[in-house]
């Protein structure tokens, strides 16, 4: 008995340190990385969220935009951030595809990073220019199909979510479309509004405005069930075309070896966080639909993202440099 007494204690002492750093977590404010440039999407989540996490957690949480690359520079910066809890990044889990579409990255996303938790999904929808003659995603895929070169569709960014969607999308309805590529979605936008290309692929937040004011006509989301942000608007399931499935969904990234008290504690705040009404509805008016997951979730879905995609890319040829 006072062996095992003896090594009990012993182990109590060993765990200390490691419960007292979590307690005390975090000491100093928290360093957010959106990897994206200011103004997005990703802001319209993070920004509300943070301001209410600071509340939750004692310390401001101080978001650093770091665009470029696809969002690789900044997923570097967080990879070989200390690994305490005072460095995060959110980020959209397209970043699971990186490893089949890249021939070089310079951090690994599976054995770098620790998922926290998903934050929510960002529907991402079919819209036409008002003047396309079709009312509805049928009508716009036969005018296609009887008529494959004339109509065309406004690629923001090779290998994006958009894009992506695009692809499964036009693969089983069995179109084929012209492709002007931009850099950005705010440039594919402007000229999809402006009449001079057809067809796009946006997140529901950036072009709800749009659809309200008549400037641009949605035709289906690509997902299996309707959004709460837009319950109007059908889906491509219900089109039937279960397949051309494809989102924006956000989740929030620690360094890997983050105490794993750490992480619970801002699991546990981000899901409390999360849950308030007032959150939940200015969210749903940006356009996103609210999602929380446990750690052990969020890595499952990450992986599940990846092996979805394995098989699907080499058939679009898509590897980047």
């Amino acid at each position: 008995m006072r062996r095992r007494s003896a090594f009990a204690a012993g182990m109590a002492a060993l765990a200390m340190p490691a419960l007292a750093r979590a307690q005390a977590y975090p000491t100093r404010p928290i360093r957010l990385i959106i990897p994206y440039p200011p103004g997005g999407g990703t802001d319209a989540l993070s920004r509300p969220w943070a301001e209410r996490m600071r509340l939750r957690v004692g310390q401001p949480l101080v978001i650093e935009n770091r665009g470029g690359a696809a969002t690789n520079i900044g997923m570097e910066l967080a990879a070989r951030a200390v690994p305490d809890g005072h460095a995060l990044i959110i980020n959209a889990d397209n970043v699971a595809l990186f490893p089949l579409l890249y021939q070089r990255l310079a951090y690994d996303l599976f054995r770098d990073f620790a998922p926290v938790t998903y934050l929510a999904d960002s529907p991402l929808v079919l819209g036409i220019n008002p003047a396309v003659p079709a009312r509805n995603l049928e009508e716009f895929v036969e005018l296609v199909r009887r008529e494959p070169d004339r109509w065309a569709f406004a690629n923001p960014s090779i290998g994006s979510p958009h894009h992506l969607g695009y692809e499964l999308f036009a693969r089983e309805a069995g179109i084929r479309m012209l492709q002007v590529e931009y850099r950005g979605g705010g440039p594919a936008l402007n000229d999809v509004l402006a009449g001079h290309v057809h067809l796009g692929v946006f997140s529901l937040g950036a072009v709800s405005g749009h659809f309200r004011g008549g400037t641009l006509r949605p035709l289906a989301l690509l997902s299996p069930t309707r959004s709460a942000a837009a319950p109007d608007i059908p889906t491509t399931a219900e089109a039937g075309l279960p397949q051309a499935v494809n989102s924006l969904r956000f989740l929030l990234f620690a360094p890997a070896q983050t105490p794993h008290e750490v992480i619970q504690i801002l699991h546990a705040a981000t899901v409390e966080v999360m849950a308030e009404p007032g959150l939940q509805e200015a969210l749903t008016r940006a356009g996103f639909d609210i999602m929380t997951t446990t750690p052990e979730q969020a890595a499952a879905m990450l992986r599940a993202e990846n092996e979805r995609w394995a098989p699907i890319l080499p058939g679009l040829n898509l590897r980047m440099d």
